[in-house]
């Protein structure tokens, strides 16, 4: 004799529907964890840059030295907020360390970083602007 469940397909039908929905409530919003992941990640994806690690807010990594060369680099992140007025932006402010010396602070608009960080969007002052479309950061 064969016995079956005839609830089955009904109770796996309702699970999938209740994961889906699920999933859906897990969305991406912006907050200061993937605000920092992305500047982290914007720092990765500088040519030259290699060898990094975090720990906590204080990243290491080698990477240009804005002279043609590389230099060893460290980077406390020293304030993340988000900035809910107008369009979101989360605001990043860091400490950037080259080979043992701390690069001088922002004059105004006038950064003492290098280039290649600076094409990315990276400075020890910067904005990114939250994407609600892709749930992503993009730097400015």
């Amino acid at each position: 004799m064969r016995v079956t469940n005839r609830l089955f397909p009904l109770r796996f039908s309702l699970a999938f529907a209740a994961t889906v929905l699920g999933l859906a409530g897990c969305a991406v919003e912006p907050d200061d964890v993937n605000l920092k992941d992305s500047f982290v990640a914007q720092i990765e994806g500088v040519g030259g840059v290699s060898d990094l690690t975090r720990d906590g807010d204080t990243l290491a990594f080698s990477g240009p030295d804005g002279q043609g060369g590389t230099a060893r680099w460290e980077v406390r992140l020293d304030r993340v907020e988000l900035v809910t007025e107008g369009e979101l932006q989360g605001h990043v402010s860091s400490v950037w360390v080259r080979d043992g010396t701390p690069l001088d602070p922002p004059v105004g608009t006038m950064s003492f970083m290098p280039v290649p960080f600076l094409e990315a969007g990276i400075a020890q002052d910067c904005y990114a602007i939250w994407d609600d479309d892709t749930k992503t950061w993009g730097w400015t």
